[in-house]
């Protein structure tokens, strides 16, 4: 099978656990209280040629020969017995098709409870920011890909993420990213385009 229908499969399952979450939340125990901790992400990940859309609804997306490695220091803003609100900080670096530096910042909004957390402490979270590259990125136009024409270096920033972790409030989690620049419809500058990395990585909270 290939890997894309098993991030399909396990993604469609994942959706379904959180919609059963959601009916289930006013019996979901309180998640411990990490307001003010500070945690530390690093993944790495490749380019998907499809648009954001088509790569959440189709799980079937091509890749091209761009790559990315990402630190990000995080920092629990607030929490309370569903959510978890989060502020976080990205450099990240570009090799491949395109070679420069990013750095992006974003306000992140994660649930945590999922009725299996017993067994893998799971939990889904989206984030929107803004990302300010070093250089024109060259995979992102869509009129005429590799040229600067139709993007720009300062662009918005989107994630969605599932992490998961050993029960009982381990340190360590792993998680799979889909990381996202983009104008935003017209939000940051009329760009027609964006990219799309599917990526995966370590968290530690400490």
């Amino acid at each position: 099978m290939k890997i894309l229908d098993r991030f399909r499969n396990l993604t469609l399952a994942l959706v379904m656990a959180f919609s059963c979450s959601l009916a289930m939340a006013d019996r979901a125990e309180a998640a411990d209280d990490r307001t003010g901790q500070w945690h530390i992400s690093a993944y790495s990940g490749q380019a998907a040629v499809d648009r954001l859309l088509d790569i959440i609804t189709r799980f079937n997306t091509p890749f091209i020969d761009s790559y990315l490695v990402a630190v990000a220091p995080g920092w629990v803003h607030r929490q309370t017995k569903n959510w978890r609100f989060e502020i976080e900080g990205q450099v990240v670096n570009h090799w491949g098709l395109q070679d420069h530096w990013e750095f992006n910042g974003a306000y992140i909004a994660r649930w945590m409870p999922f009725f299996w957390d017993e067994y893998v402490d799971t939990s889904f979270a989206v984030g929107a920011g803004a990302s300010y590259a070093t250089e024109v990125p060259v995979i992102e136009p869509r009129a005429r890909r590799f040229t600067e024409e139709n993007s720009a270096k300062l662009l918005g920033y989107l994630m969605m993420e599932f992490e998961f972790s050993p029960p009982n409030d381990s340190p360590i989690a792993a998680f799979v990213r889909l990381h996202h620049r983009s104008g935003g419809k017209g939000l940051f500058k009329d760009v027609d385009g964006g990219s799309n990395f599917i990526t995966g990585g370590l968290r530690w909270d400490f």
